[in-house]
């Protein structure tokens, strides 16, 4: 019996749907995509509110299961159609490093991106995006008098200060890391001759794109908007890495519709937002 096609609810503008987005493109995975305008309130149609009480993108549904986080669905989908790959490791001990780093993404790095945003968009009342209903937001009712760039810069560079560190002996977020003395050691047999050197370098390797890239780049992307990343060059280098993809194809339309969607409906001009959008936003 074959597997029913994943049904994925998604607003490119929202960055954990771009994880996803990305996940789908990298393992060439079939999604019906239904589309579902946040700044609309299409999320609070009866019907999608009886598949998502929560009321967010992305929500994914495979079958009988309905997921609605991105990080589930990030699981799922490399469990489903990357079985044995490297995106979710088989080994234990690195299938909880990302996991570790997937919700480091999620509880710490997403949640100051999100207070960021909601803090400088000076959207309508009633709009949800990013996880935030702006009616029940402090900010929302202060009338967005005021906006402490500097307090949310000190807490994303926190965040960047942070990944900077898991990159020091890793060329993506989750590893598998090399300790520097075994990197060293490396080198020694390398001299002696390709073959050997064909045979070690196997065991030292730094190059495992992982579940957590995918969900970090989406976020990171976002906030270098507004928050290089010129004095973290383990992270920028990571970064340009990520836009070498194929599948970062998948987060650079929503990112553009973000940038015009923020720039336009709210009042706030991005520093960095240099590249010209032409799509148009719904």
């Amino acid at each position: 019996m074959s597997q029913p096609k994943p049904i994925l609810y998604y607003d490119e503008r929202s960055p954990p749907v771009r994880s996803c987005l990305m996940l789908i493109k990298l393992l060439d995975i079939d999604v019906e995509l239904r589309f579902v305008n946040l700044f609309k309130g299409e999320q609070f149609q009866k019907d999608f509110l009886a598949l998502n009480p929560q009321h967010s993108v992305p929500t994914l549904v495979h079958g009988d299961l309905v997921l609605t986080d991105s990080h589930a669905i990030l699981i799922h989908l490399a469990e489903k159609f990357d079985e044995g790959g490297s995106l979710w490791p088989q080994e234990h001990a690195e299938r909880m490093k990302v996991l570790n780093l997937l919700l480091f993404e999620c509880s710490f790095f997403f949640r100051r991106d999100s207070d960021f945003m909601v803090s400088v968009s000076q959207l309508k009342l009633g709009v949800y995006i990013f996880g935030f209903y702006f009616s029940q937001s402090a900010i929302v009712r202060q009338g967005f008098a005021h906006v402490d760039v500097a307090h949310h810069e000190r807490k994303l560079t926190e965040a960047y200060t942070i990944m900077e560190r898991y990159l020091e002996n890793s060329d993506f977020m989750a590893g598998p890391q090399v300790k520097k003395r075994a990197a060293h050691l490396i080198a020694i047999p390398c001299r002696c001759g390709g073959s050997i050197k064909s045979r070690i370098s196997p065991l030292f390797p730094r190059f495992q794109l992982t579940l957590a890239d995918l969900s970090i780049v989406t976020t990171l992307s976002t906030v270098n908007l507004m928050f290089p990343l010129s004095q973290f060059p383990r992270l920028r280098r990571w970064f340009t890495a990520m836009q070498q993809l194929d599948a970062y194809e998948a987060n650079c339309s929503g990112l553009a519709k973000l940038r015009q969607t923020m720039e336009s409906v709210g009042s706030f001009q991005f520093p960095s937002s240099n590249a010209v959008v032409t799509e148009k936003v719904e």
